[in-house]
């Protein structure tokens, strides 16, 4: 079992027996937050990756990647000489050394804000380091089709929407060429080949007839290794989004916990870690 956008978007909506225009149009957003809570609440090694980066003399701040969540280990390498830079508290950074101008090779680090780390001592050279880290998948909601015209794709524009003239099925575009777009999967209706696509280029209307529409077939690791987990966490948003009976949210939220529970239990099994090379965060001794 597993689950392509549609076939989930479908789901959903045959659990809740709605298909209320507002209720599809915030399909995607149950579906977001399904994947979130569970990538927030379980490290899953099939979600870890490496990052190698150059720290810059004199600048206390390391830049994080856009799809940073947590981290696992970073490493610092001065010459051959390979060290781990611990992970703690900014407060205790703070008291460590209290002077930024302070500098030498960095020992720990922090997450600063949103954007960026920050290094205690400030670097004294341009270390390499490599950020091993948990990251946050593409989410199923990101799926996309491809329409395939005998020419004129690139008088769309990124970003618009296009909509099918027969059935007013719609999706907005993500990529173009002169021979095929790519845009979101139809929420809607769906494409098929022949159909005519209304676009609005500068107040322009064009009308494109396809050769071809490939078929919704993207699956993501959560919706092929837990689907059931997906589904419930986003019948649990879609309940609560609905008002709906309370007796059916909680049936479904317990079926979730379930779920994750062993998904999680999996997912420490494989785990072999020391809280050295982890780096968890801690506070100073008082």
């Amino acid at each position: 079992m597993s689950f392509t956008l549609t076939t989930l978007r479908q789901a959903i909506q045959d659990y809740t027996e709605n298909s209320e225009v507002t209720f599809k149009n915030n399909l995607d957003d149950f579906i977001s937050a399904s994947e979130d809570r569970i990538i927030q609440s379980i490290n899953l090694e099939e979600f870890r990756k490496n990052a190698t980066s150059a720290l810059t003399s004199d600048d206390q701040f390391l830049a994080c990647p856009n799809d940073y969540l947590s981290s696992f280990s970073l490493q610092i390498t001065n010459g051959s000489n390979p060290d781990f830079v611990l992970q703690k508290d900014p407060n205790f950074l703070r008291t460590y050394v209290p002077n930024s101008a302070t500098t030498g090779q960095p020992k720990y680090y922090a997450r600063y804000d949103v954007s960026n780390f920050l290094l205690a001592p400030t670097p004294n050279s341009n270390y390499t380091v490599e950020l091993h880290y948990y990251y946050r998948p593409t989410s199923l909601t990101a799926s996309s089709i491809t329409i395939n015209f005998s020419s004129g794709g690139s008088s769309y524009n990124v970003g618009e929407i296009v909509t099918v003239v027969a059935t007013g099925a719609s999706a907005t575009v993500k990529t173009i060429s002169n021979t095929s777009i790519t845009t979101t999967v139809p929420l809607n209706g769906t494409f098929s080949t022949g159909d005519t696509f209304l676009g609005s280029v500068s107040g322009t209307n064009v009308n494109l007839t396809s050769t071809g529409v490939s078929v919704d077939t993207t699956e993501t690791w959560l919706s092929n290794n837990a689907p059931y987990v997906l589904l419930y966490g986003s019948l649990v948003e879609a309940y609560i989004f609905m008002k709906g009976e309370q007796d059916l949210q909680a049936q479904y939220e317990k079926r979730f916990v379930e779920g994750a529970t062993r998904l999680k239990t999996l997912a420490e099994a494989r785990e072999n870690r020391d809280s050295y090379t982890q780096g968890l965060p801690t506070v100073p001794n008082t």
